[in-house]
């Protein structure tokens, strides 16, 4: 499940890592409420799933109430990348220095957690690597062990921060390794991790995605269904169809049967240079009733611009998921590409049907994500 910014940052503030004052403001008048309390001046956020607010001329900054009021009511009826802005988070604005990236991640091939910070902070730590690689360290961590104080010196080291000025990051380093690996979290990010003039080193940004299955541990995600509204969210529908939905911040639509499967899917799209929108598993044995809800559920993603149906019939038939496919090509406005990756079980079948729809059905999973990934970039 993909966090909310002011959701991944009441995680960071709860494990110790420094986040600026703010407060979370449904209209105009819970706004001038948060910023009497922590003070001019103030950055003003729309709170979507989306990313790429700044791009979008969505964040912005106020000196006062006559200027918050103005931005509040813009950004109140905007709408962004198809996602309505229902939520702003108001936050007291800081004097940066210097930006910087620290994230947590799990890499699945590796089957372990990977730690990256950068002394380039503010964009996308995929341009950072290929711009400049050296202002990046990053390592793979034990889950018996976690982060260290020393291997946290020894990274800020590597990127040239050092003494003094490294031991200021080093209980951030901790901190949100503490978040990530007890919140249940796939992804803790902070981008940017910023210097003030202060001297202070403050999380002004947080992408967070929780395992969706965390809520039968300690984890948080219980909590933060039940403050979101609980049967309201995305993920909490598509488990009541039998679908497992983790929402990501990119737009090539993933669906897949078996966890293994569909994470190998996500992970050939960002392989092949496009950005995975979800993870979806519709499961063993899946209907076309499960297969067609499984499609109407990521046309409600914003910023979808292609879906990857990746799909190895075993006890899943492959003749039952083509009807579902065609089942939504028939009821749904689906104006976007679909791919179909089709091979196992009724696979002639299944192919027989599409075929009858008009869709090709690819065997080779390779040829089928690049040409999702293709897809997906055409028109940018």
């Amino acid at each position: 499940m993909f966090l909310y910014e002011h959701e991944g940052k009441e995680i960071f503030r709860k494990y110790g890592v420094p986040i600026p004052p703010n407060g979370i403001a449904y209209s105009v008048e819970d706004a001038l409420s948060i910023a009497k309390k922590i003070g001019y001046p103030v950055v003003i956020k729309p709170q979507i799933l989306g990313g790429r607010r700044g791009k979008a001329g969505a964040i912005r900054f106020a000196e006062n109430d006559e200027e918050l009021t103005k931005h509040a009511n813009e950004l109140l009826s905007m709408e962004i990348r198809r996602e309505r802005v229902k939520r702003i988070l108001v936050e007291k604005k800081v004097n940066i220095v210097h930006e910087y990236y620290l994230s947590y991640l799990m890499d699945f091939y590796e089957r372990k957690p990977i730690v990256m910070f950068s002394t380039e902070g503010g964009i996308e730590i995929e341009e950072v690597a290929r711009t400049k690689p050296e202002a990046i360290s990053k390592r793979y961590l034990s889950l018996d062990y976690g982060m260290t104080s020393f291997i946290a010196m020894e990274m800020l080291n590597e990127v040239g921060i050092k003494g003094q000025e490294a031991r200021k990051f080093v209980p951030i380093f901790i901190n949100l390794w503490k978040a990530f690996s007890e919140g249940d979290l796939l992804l803790a990010e902070i981008n940017p991790l910023v210097k003030t003039a202060e001297g202070d080193i403050i999380a002004v940004d947080a992408r967070v995605i929780v395992y969706d299955n965390a809520e039968f541990s300690e984890g948080c995600i219980r909590e933060l269904k039940e403050k979101r509204g609980g049967k309201e969210s995305l993920e909490f529908k598509a488990k009541e169809k039998g679908i497992s939905l983790v929402v990501l911040d990119g737009n090539v639509g993933v669906i897949g049967n078996g966890a293994g499967l569909t994470m190998a899917t996500v992970d050939l799209v960002k392989e092949f240079g496009g950005e995975p929108a979800d993870f979806l598993d519709i499961g063993g044995g899946a209907g076309p009733e499960r297969v067609f809800e499984a499609i109407r559920t990521l046309t409600e993603l914003p910023n979808i611009r292609v879906i990857i149906m990746n799909i190895f019939g075993g006890i899943t038939r492959c003749d039952l998921v083509a009807q579902g496919i065609v089942e939504a090509l028939n009821k749904l406005d689906l104006r976007i590409p679909l791919v179909v990756r089709l091979t196992g079980t009724n696979e002639e079948e299944g192919r027989s049907i599409l075929e009858k729809a008009g869709i090709h059905a690819y065997t080779d999973m390779i040829e089928a994500v690049k040409t999702a990934v293709r897809l997906s970039m055409e028109g940018k």
